[in-house]
Formats: C-alpha cells, structure tokens, sequence
C-alpha cells in the first residue's frame, strides 16, 4: 500500500512527440508505457462524488502482464491553485472482478469507465506522464511544486495554461460541448473528435465532422 500527497497539473498537448523529445533532452528517463482501463465506482446516491472522493480500479496492462489497483483519493485543503493537490491511497489488487465484488457488496458500483494510454518519464522528484485520451493528448506533471515549476518553465510551458482538472471534469466538459449521451470514455467511442483547450476547461464548442459511435 501507498498513501502519499499528490500534486499535480495537466497541460493539453498539440504535438505529443515534440513534447516526448523535449522530456529527453531535459534528461528525463523513459520509464514504460502501458495501457489503462479506468472504473470509477460510487454508491447509488453518489455519496463518494458530492465529498470529492475517488473510488477507481485501474486495470493497467504491460509488456510485462496486468496489474490491478485499487485508488481513494480526498481532497485536501490548499490556498495554491494552480495545482491539484489531493490525499492518494493506492494498494495493489490480484483480482480485478473479486475486488468489484467485494466493492458491489459494500454498495460501491460502477457508473463510469475511461481508457488511456500511458508514457511515464522520471527527471529527478517529478513524474511526467503523456497521456492519450479518446479526446486528446495531454502532460501530467506530479511531484514537489517547485519542482514542477522547474521542469514546466524549462519546456516552455506557462503554469497559467495548465489545467487542475480530473479527467473525469474533463469529460463532462466535453460532453457538454458535444451534446454527447455516451457515458463511458472508451478509443472506440472517440473515433475522431478534434477538440480545443477551451473545450476541455468548459467553453467553446466542438468540431464533431467525427461522429460519435
């Protein structure tokens, strides 16, 4: 089991390759890719969401096999806001379905499920994922603040830019602006939908020349 703070921010990303040869040339090591299959879980009153808490198992599938861990995140309070900043309790599980069971009897089920596909870099404390989402690219840097401050100004990016959002906020924001009655984020769903920051933080509208399926 892990249980630590979680500081991060999420920047959209135009050009995913410039930013994996930027990453590298700052000296960052690449540290795997894998796939992620994403369940958010809440009881029938969505009590879990109106306290902003996290219940998530993540199916994570690697070259070297697959992975199940289980996810409670709770907000914490922090007058800084231009990162999210939340309480991270993770502990790895052996059986996927037994542990949605066992979750199913305490009242927690499924209501929501989005796919990812996931680069992790390491440069010194800070983690720096790419993140492909069925809607776009983006940079997710987690670790000390100052050292994200570091890390973001020496590729170039604006910490005003980036974004404090879940995905899962991201999604709604998306939905939103599509008009969309899919509930699940998924690469089938997404089959070409191209979308704008503005979008993604709750304004502007969409190009849907790609239909949802």
């Amino acid at each position: 089991m892990s249980e630590h703070r979680e500081i991060e921010i999420k920047f959209p990303l135009e050009n995913p390759q410039a930013m994996r040869e930027a990453l590298l040339q700052q000296g960052a090591l690449l540290q795997g890719r894998h796939i992620e299959l994403n369940i958010r879980l809440d009881d029938l009153q969505r009590s879990l969401t109106a306290r902003r808490i996290v219940l998530r198992l993540r199916r994570v599938e690697e070259e070297g096999g697959i992975t199940h861990i289980l996810t409670v995140k709770t907000p914490v309070a922090d007058p800084d806001r231009s990162f999210s900043v939340r309480r991270e309790i993770e502990v790895t599980v052996s059986d996927g379905e037994a542990m949605l069971a066992a979750l199913s009897v305490l009242g927690y089920v499924p209501y929501w499920r989005y796919e990812k596909r996931r680069e992790t870099f390491r440069l010194g404390p800070v983690e720096a994922v790419i993140d492909e989402m069925p809607f776009g690219w983006f940079l997710e840097l987690e670790g000390p603040k100052d050292e994200i401050r570091e890390l973001a100004a020496r590729l170039g990016l604006d910490l005003s830019e980036g974004m404090t959002l879940s995905y899962a906020q991201i999604f709604e924001n998306v939905r939103r602006a599509l008009n969309l009655s899919e509930t699940d984020l998924t690469f089938e769903a997404f089959p070409d939908v191209r979308l704008t920051p503005e979008i993604y933080r709750g304004g502007g509208e969409g190009d849907k020349s790609g239909q949802m399926r």
